[in-house]
């Protein structure tokens, strides 16, 4: 631009003098330089408005400039998504004693320097009990943090780290959040894949101290473990895995296929081969941390596992899905209950029975299900307790009713 504007200028200066070069007369002379100041007022109000052209330009493709590294930079930033679900219901037991509990979980993820991933998620809990047997009404509301963790992909293998969710199998072992863990997911192939774990745990809501004698915290353990699995076909797949829940060891196996249409069957064995199960301990205060027995004594081998049949999934409005289950859970298979998907139902009593859950979907993100369970706990003779009293087979009836929504 500053060249063509050179040579506009010298162009025009050249045409104005060349009348003075070409005319010797007077009255010519002062007639050209006339015509000379005429052609230099021009002259100059062109280079004004070439000037001015040319900042304009200038101006606007700083603007352009400036608008493109803006819309780059939102580009770039991260993006927040939320995530979260609702459930509340009511259940009904043996005890003739029911419970209204609501529950409520938000999520927020992003993904930073296009590398990290992280998320941050929190849960909200209420129990209301009924009175019963002389036993006052009561209400607890908790609130726990379920996801806080960074994870970051490295070629087929994703490492997190944090207070994450794990799964491990059908869930009979190993189905929580708010798990804290270093978590490895190595995709093997296509269709195999490699899951471990490290890290300690006790799945508490309380943050109390360990000298107080009144719900003190529950004692962390040590929790590891590692898993194989084979994917046959989108629905069809199998696996194995071995753990550690200090002090407990766990080896399971898993699978699930479709049989027929709509109708498949899924199962899980797990067996603990820690023999000695030590009683529970307990503060200075004598009372229990979570950590131990209350009945033990038979020194052997206990396990565990459910069969179910399902019918549909109710994933869209109007479908619906049924599961007929059968689990047989020995006594002390589990220190401690908070980590199975079955942490309403199964304890360290045991759990030998039958369930029944229908679930049926009143929109795409809405679910009304009904779970009914006809059981007893699983008490071995040759546990007993600190007074050599061994444990009384009890039943286990409940149905529960609630209403699950997803954003």
């Amino acid at each position: 631009m500053k060249n063509q504007k050179k040579a506009i200028v010298l162009g025009l200066t050249a045409s104005m003098l060349m009348p003075v070069c070409f005319n010797g007369g007077t009255a010519e002379a002062a007639a050209a330089d006339m015509d000379v100041a005429a052609m230099q007022a021009e002259i100059n109000d062109l280079t004004a408005r070439l000037t001015d052209l040319e900042n304009s330009l200038a101006a606007a493709k700083e603007k352009q400039e400036t608008a493109k590294s803006e819309k780059k930079a939102k580009k770039e930033a991260p993006t927040l998504k939320w995530s979260g679900s609702t459930k509340s219901g009511y259940m009904y037991d043996e005890t003739k004693t029911g419970k209204i509990k609501a529950e409520a979980k938000i999520l927020a993820t992003t993904v930073v320097d296009k590398t990290y991933d992280v998320g941050l998620g929190l849960k909200f809990k209420s129990t209301s009990s009924e009175p019963n047997d002389g036993k006052y009404s009561s209400e607890k509301n908790k609130v726990k943090l379920e996801q806080a963790y960074v994870g970051r992909s490295f070629g087929p293998v994703y490492v997190k780290a944090g207070a994450q969710s794990v799964s491990l199998g059908e869930g009979l072992w190993l189905s929580k959040s708010s798990v804290n863990q270093f978590t490895a997911n190595y995709k093997m192939t296509p269709r195999d894949t490699l899951y471990a774990g490290y890290g300690r745990d006790s799945q508490d809501y309380l943050v109390n101290d360990t000298n107080k004698d009144y719900n003190p915290p529950a004692r962390t353990r040590l929790l590891k473990f590692a898993q194989y699995q084979h994917d046959f076909s989108k629905d069809a797949y199998a696996g194995l895995y071995f753990g550690t829940q200090q002090p407990e060891r766990y080896f399971g196996i898993y699978g699930s296929t479709p049989i027929v249409g709509k109708l498949g069957i899924r199962a899980e064995y797990i067996r603990n081969t820690n023999k000695d199960k030590p009683f529970q301990v307990e503060n200075k205060k004598g009372t229990a941390i979570g950590y131990g027995y209350d009945y033990t004594g038979a020194s052997k081998n206990t396990s565990g596992y459910v069969i179910g049949l399902n019918y549909g999934k109710a994933k869209k409005k109007g479908t619906f899905g049924i599961t007929a289950e059968y689990l047989n859970v020995d006594q002390n298979l589990f220190m401690d209950d908070g980590y199975t998907d079955w942490d309403d139902y199964i304890t360290a009593d045991g759990f030998k029975g039958f369930g029944l859950i229908m679930d049926y979907a009143t929109s795409d993100h809405t679910k009304l299900s009904l779970l009914r369970y006809w059981a007893h706990t699983n008490p071995d003779s040759a546990n007993v307790d600190k007074d050599g009293n061994s444990l009384e087979k009890s039943p286990h009836y409940s149905t529960y009713l609630k209403f699950t929504t997803k954003f």
